[in-house]
């Protein structure tokens, strides 16, 4: 049964946004019940991988706290213009996922919140957000002393370290697990080697310290892609591959007009590391931008068949076509390996997803396979290259941590952030974060904008009457 805490901290958290909702004119309900509902999802699926991370655990709470804050503010804008009775189902259903996704200790914080603001109320008599727009004018006094282009480089400069720290880790935990440099291309070169010698390019393994085991996957038109690697040895094709692989993070990082420093972003240098085809898959969709890379676009769906996904985005029809036609044509050139291939496409898939531990997307995850899929739909309305680019890291199936390399071409300061750490499930709650901002970024700032110059001017009326509030002019 939940504790009286949890019960204080819904009940207070949302009578305070109630208030606040109910000063709140420019929103519209639906917008706003539907901007509380996947700030409900994010919060409550994205305090699990931070908390562990944080120095002080507490911290992260106050984040859950909020978000009733925010649920109450949704809920006092549908007490002052009216909602439909669908729009709160749908965000009770939504918000409930989300809920149950944090613990009762999280949610019981909510109450010390309410107790905090009321005090504050009670004894400056301020309203909360003229208290908001004053922290605000003092960010940006600092801002203007500090300068936009010297914060801009600490921002640059504290990314960079946070990458290099996640990444150092990344690759030292591969280290100390003894797993093969270039271990991916290994299993594809197995697989192709098996198919070549008329075995079952799906039973090829590469064995990690004795222990575990990592099984061919890729698709018909995948191994008959690449079956030329039969012409070198196996450390010979892993090096030629590592080497195409360095190069294509390269042309990746110039062609999105990234610092340098973005090599180490750890799902690039995850792919380096292993040899994945992800960063050649990538570098053959950008390149494929122009029109001299439609082969580059069909060369790219035939390495990794989720590719289609980004031109369907971009609405590159003609050019997922000719992949279509690319794929028809490995039917014709070994229709067995294709047989073969969906007899057992059961088995591939079910042994994917167990080594890859479901994976990293929300696909194996009820509790977040509805929310982010709502999400994608609804920026995919809004800005389908975005929605295109971001659906792969957060709704294929058994996905790997490299996968979120996809990001690149529409990454935020908070995507990268987020997407940097190696943790399941953090993707999707990064994205859905990320499809919020996007709907709630113009009012919220335009609220921020509101408070701030309401607290400059309560500024200067101090200023003139010398904080009397009996002053009266004469």
């Amino acid at each position: 049964m939940p504790t009286q805490g949890v019960w204080l901290s819904v009940l207070g958290g949302s009578a305070l946004g109630v208030t606040l909702g109910a000063r709140s004119g420019r929103l519209s309900a639906p917008v706003v019940l539907g901007l509380a509902a996947l700030a409900v999802v994010a919060a409550g699926g994205l305090i699990p991988f931070v908390l562990p991370r944080l120095p002080f655990r507490y911290i992260g709470w106050l984040v859950v706290a909020g978000i009733f804050v925010l649920a109450g503010i949704a809920v006092g804008r549908v007490r002052k213009v009216g909602a439909r009775p669908r729009e709160l189902l749908v965000v009770g259903v939504v918000a409930a996922l989300g809920l149950s996704l944090a613990t009762r200790e999280i949610l019981a914080v909510g109450v010390v919140l309410v107790i905090v603001a009321i005090a504050w109320y009670a004894s400056t008599r301020w309203p909360l957000t003229r208290s908001i727009g004053a922290g605000i004018v003092r960010l940006q006094a600092v801002r203007e002393r500090v300068g936009k282009d010297h914060l801009r480089i600490l921002g640059q400069i504290a990314l960079a370290a946070w990458f290099a720290g996640q990444t150092y880790m990344r690759i030292a935990r591969f280290v100390r697990d003894n797993v093969p440099l270039g271990q991916d291309i290994r299993i594809y070169y197995r697989g192709i080697q098996g198919w070549l010698h008329g075995g079952d390019p799906w039973a090829a393994e590469v064995v990690v310290d004795s222990h575990h085991a990592f099984s061919y996957a890729g698709s018909p038109v995948t191994t008959v892609l690449l079956a030329p690697s039969a012409l070198f040895s196996e450390d010979q094709f892993t090096l030629l591959w590592l080497g195409l692989s360095a190069l294509s993070a390269l042309a990746i990082v110039r062609w999105l007009r990234l610092p340098l420093w973005w090599l180490l972003f750890p799902p690039t240098a995850e792919a380096l590391f292993s040899g994945n085809p992800q960063l050649v898959v990538l570098m053959l969709l950008l390149a494929g931008a122009s029109r001299p890379g439609v082969l580059a676009d069909a060369i790219a769906v035939a390495l990794k068949v989720y590719a289609v996904i980004p031109l369907l985005g971009e609405r590159r029809l003609r050019r997922v076509g000719l992949a279509l036609v690319l794929t028809l044509a490995t039917f014709v050139v070994a229709p067995l390996l294709w047989i073969h291939y969906a007899e057992q496409f059961g088995a591939i898939s079910a042994r994917l997803a167990q080594q890859s531990g479901n994976g990293y997307s929300a696909f194996y995850f009820p509790s977040l396979l509805g929310p982010t899929a709502i999400a994608i739909v609804l920026l995919w309305r809004r800005d389908p290259k975005a929605a295109a680019w971001l659906a792969v890291p957060a709704l294929w199936p058994s996905t790997e941590f490299h996968y979120s390399t996809f990001a690149q071409p529409v990454m935020t300061p908070l995507l990268a952030v987020l997407l940097a750490v190696p943790n399941q499930r953090l993707a999707p709650v990064a994205i859905m974060l990320y499809v919020f901002w996007r709907f709630a970024a113009a009012p919220v700032q335009a609220h921020l904008a509101a408070w701030a110059a309401e607290a400059m001017r309560a500024r200067e009326d101090d200023a003139m009457t010398g904080g009397d509030p009996n002053y009266a002019a004469g």
